[in-house]
């Protein structure tokens, strides 16, 4: 439960404080996706999936014309994180950067895909000029936020 509160914090305070100061040309981490994909590995599918609801509803209630949509993205995929968790290699940055590269790629492309009903011009521009930068940026920052988690042994190795 602890654990679960200190992400979505993170996630709150990345994306209102941090994300601000970082970017770069109006591209940011998305730190509510890092925390949930940090909230999934350490502490499985449920506590992932209650907290990619929670986080994705936060962030709903800043938009009502998709109300839902966040929630129903990020409840599916930090359960799908909690379930990889078993078979992941810890400790490798370049595993832990694709799995947040990818868990970003995954929520917009869904994301995108329900809120431009599938057409070209409101999916495909910004999946390609802001998803795919955002993915790679928030790989690199979750690189950062994973390392600083296992260092004060929140998130490591199975025993």
């Amino acid at each position: 439960m602890r654990t679960s509160v200190v992400w979505m914090a993170l996630a709150f305070i990345g994306d209102t404080m941090i994300s601000s100061l970082i970017d770069i040309k109006g591209i940011s981490p998305d730190f509510s996706i890092i925390a949930l994909v940090v909230l999934a590995l350490a502490a499985g599918p449920v506590p992932g999936t209650v907290g990619g609801f929670t986080i994705g509803l936060i962030q709903d209630l800043s938009n009502p014309a998709v109300l839902g949509l966040h929630a129903l993205c990020k409840c599916t995929l930090g359960f799908s994180l909690g379930s990889l968790r078993s078979r992941l290699v810890h400790g490798m940055p370049v595993v832990e950067g694709v799995v947040v590269a990818l868990a970003v790629i995954l929520h917009d492309l869904v994301f995108l895909l329900v809120q431009s009903r599938l057409t070209d011009d409101g999916f495909l521009r910004p999946f390609l000029t802001q998803s795919l930068p955002v993915a790679l940026y928030s790989a690199v920052a979750g690189i950062v936020v994973i390392r600083l988690a296992e260092m004060m042994g929140i998130l490591g190795e199975e025993e």
